[in-house]
């Protein structure tokens, strides 16, 4: 028969050349596709082995909070529970949050702020008011010495010094603080695990590509193939490195361009906030470890200012305050 037109060989005719042109074709697209999925596979498994190493975190953190406050601020434990919980289960929450997903209920800085502002009244009249501090608190009905541990106390108490928490500020800067480095670096770690989850994605859209250039297909007949057609021994006549790697190239341009400009910009983006999340110093595995050190100055520097904190109290009519807490 006539030879093909590609190769040029003995062997084989056009219609031969066009079976081995879509065979090579098929084996390629297959190559790429398996290169594709193991690179998709690695992305979701290490945004999901991070979530779960960041979750874990927060986990040993928060245990390590109920810890410190059972033991060292063991008054205000029982009051202090379920605030903690609260705290940290949005933090969670933030984290694995999604936009198909999004932040069910307040977002963290709000969560912290009210954190903050609730522990005030259970801090000062657990950790800070000279009554309780020096045990001579007493039960109204009966003058013996209030058992104030693991009870509330009443909401009209409660609630005046939540309203003063804003000027008295007990416990200095730190809310602030700590509110401002928490939500950064859980937005950061959050955008993160978003990001890689987005690559994955990418990825996945990009296994539907096909070769579909005349010249690719063609180059890769030629590269797989023209050796058979031309009688050589295709075990041992291979194409040279220069050939398939142009071949390569070219073939692969149809790939590259459906991941187009901006995955360039986004792997870079990608190394950057990498490096900002793992930070040693400022990311969001320093901060969730720090938590409880931070939680513990703030009560730390309202027990040093509690004279004053006492006063400023009493001058916003601590009188009218019940002193102790209701049944």
């Amino acid at each position: 028969g006539q030879r093909g037109l590609v190769c040029g060989g003995v062997c084989c005719d056009e219609e031969t050349e066009r079976q081995l042109q879509e065979k090579a074709t098929k084996n390629f697209e297959r190559l790429v596709k398996h290169h594709i999925r193991s690179q998709r596979s690695h992305w979701e498994q290490a945004a999901n082995m991070y979530k779960d190493y960041l979750l874990q975190l927060t986990r040993q953190s928060e245990n390590k909070t109920l810890i410190l406050f059972s033991t060292v601020y063991s008054k205000m434990s029982p009051l202090s529970r379920e605030p903690i919980r609260e705290l940290y289960e949005t933090i969670r929450l933030s984290l694995v949050a999604t936009d198909r997903v999004p932040l069910a209920g307040d977002d963290l800085a709000l969560v912290t702020s009210k954190f903050f502002r609730n522990l005030f009244p259970v801090a000062y009249h657990h950790a800070i008011h000279s009554d309780i501090l020096h045990g001579t608190e007493r039960d109204e009905r009966t003058g013996n010495p209030a058992d104030v541990g693991n009870r509330d106390f009443l909401s009209d108490y409660k609630n005046c010094l939540v309203h003063t928490y804003t000027d008295l500020k007990p416990f200095g800067m730190v809310p602030q603080q700590l509110s401002g480095s928490l939500v950064s670096t859980v937005s950061a770690a959050s955008v993160l695990l978003r990001a890689i989850r987005e690559g994955a994605e990418v990825l996945l859209k990009l296994e539907e590509v096909g070769v579909s250039a005349p010249s690719c297909r063609k180059a890769l007949l030629r590269m797989n193939y023209c050796g058979s057609c031309k009688r050589y021994n295709h075990l041992h006549a291979k194409p040279c490195a220069g050939l398939c790697q142009n071949v390569m190239r070219g073939c692969l341009i149809e790939y590259v361009g459906a991941l187009n400009k901006g995955w360039s910009t986004f792997t870079e983006a990608i190394v950057s906030l990498i490096s900002s999340v793992r930070s040693t110093v400022d990311g969001i595995e320093a901060e969730i470890k720090s938590l409880d050190a931070k939680l513990s100055n703030a009560i730390m520097h309202a027990m040093e200012i509690g004279p004053q904190l006492e006063k400023q109290v009493g001058g916003r009519g601590r009188s009218h305050f019940p002193s102790l807490s209701s049944t």
